[in-house]
């Protein structure tokens, strides 16, 4: 994903108040969820009702500050992980749209509008809030490598370390693809494919034993499915995406697409070490840059009907699967 590199006044307009557009979005959208209109998730209930809370170590304690902040007995965590969320879904939806050139307001408000009820986002409002923070820091850190902005992809790589535990595998593996991609910059296509599956898979071997020398599956026996079991349609997801890297030069072009790449590989390591939930909620983290970065490798009226199509889908499995009735 690079800068779009033609900047005409309108697409400066359009920028603009696209920007102005997320805000107020992520405002009002934040307001909504925090006043109890959708319900609230068991995690909720169990912990991030209470105030202030202090719990965690060094890689999640600012993820129970920000998730559980109260100020005079009011409770704001709700509406400050939502507005993270809803933030960062916007900018990077947003950059996506730009890098295909098919930057319509319209086209871009009903997307982001679908995107932040579908499963990712909804659920991370106040239920895996934490996780929620860590995923949409990623978010931010994407964008910032699409502009280069090194400063700010460190930066918001810290901030996912530290607001969730998930947050260590998704920066490590941003920061990582980043150098990479940098490295092979000047490599052949046919090199690049080559070189990047034999990183991959040296990344799902060390990621397997060091699970295993971790002890990361403390009880040795498999985690729990929470709720529906999509482990199945996670492992398409990223064996296709593997796959299809052979066929699209872009998929291993810039640090975003090479980011979910190298995810291709690393997550099916928790899954062969029996860690199923954990590895449902990695997918989880990152099902809306899977389908944003799909749709890149269409063409543009293609990618927009894509896209509307398969934000609808998740939004009706999103219902269908009862995430929505969920919330009391």
């Amino acid at each position: 994903m690079t800068e779009i590199l033609i900047n005409t006044p309108s697409r400066y307009s359009n920028n603009n108040l696209s920007t102005v557009i997320i805000f107020i979005i992520s405002i009002l959208f934040a307001l909504i969820v925090g006043s109890g209109f959708y319900g609230y998730g068991n995690d909720f209930y169990s912990s991030y009702y209470k105030a202030n809370l202090d719990w965690g170590g060094i890689f999640d304690r600012l993820g129970f500050i920000l998730a559980t902040a109260s100020i005079n007995g009011v409770h704001l965590g709700v509406q400050i992980v939502t507005f993270i969320l809803t933030i960062s879904a916007g900018f990077l939806i947003r950059e996506h749209i730009k890098f295909k050139e098919s930057y319509s307001l319209v086209f871009f408000i009903l997307l982001y509008v679908t995107a932040i009820h579908t499963w990712p986002i909804i659920m991370s409002t106040s239920n895996a809030m934490r996780q929620g923070l860590s995923m949409s820091f990623i978010f931010l850190a994407f964008v910032a490598g699409s502009r280069k902005k090194i400063l700010w992809l460190g930066v918001f790589s810290i901030l996912a370390t530290l607001t969730h535990n998930s947050g260590i595998v998704l920066s490590s593996v941003v920061i990582f693809s980043y150098i990479v991609k940098n490295l092979l910059d000047n490599y052949s296509p046919t090199s690049k494919k080559f070189l990047n599956l034999i990183i991959g898979i040296f990344l799902l071997i060390m990621s397997f034993f060091a699970i295993k020398i971790a002890g990361l599956n403390e009880v040795g026996r498999p985690s729990k499915i929470i709720g529906g079991d999509f482990r199945g349609a996670f492992v398409f997801i990223g064996t296709l995406y593997i796959i299809l890297s052979f066929f699209y030069k872009s998929i291993l072009s810039n640090t975003f697409n090479l980011s979910l790449y190298y995810f291709s590989f690393v997550a099916p390591s928790l899954l062969l070490n029996e860690l199923n939930w954990e590895y449902e909620r990695l997918g989880m983290m990152m099902l809306i840059p899977y389908i944003l970065s799909y749709g890149i490798l269409l063409k543009r009226f293609s990618y927009q009907i894509y896209l509307i199509l398969v934000f609808l889908l998740l939004l009706f499995l999103t219902i269908a699967t009862g995430m929505f009735a969920s919330l009391k």
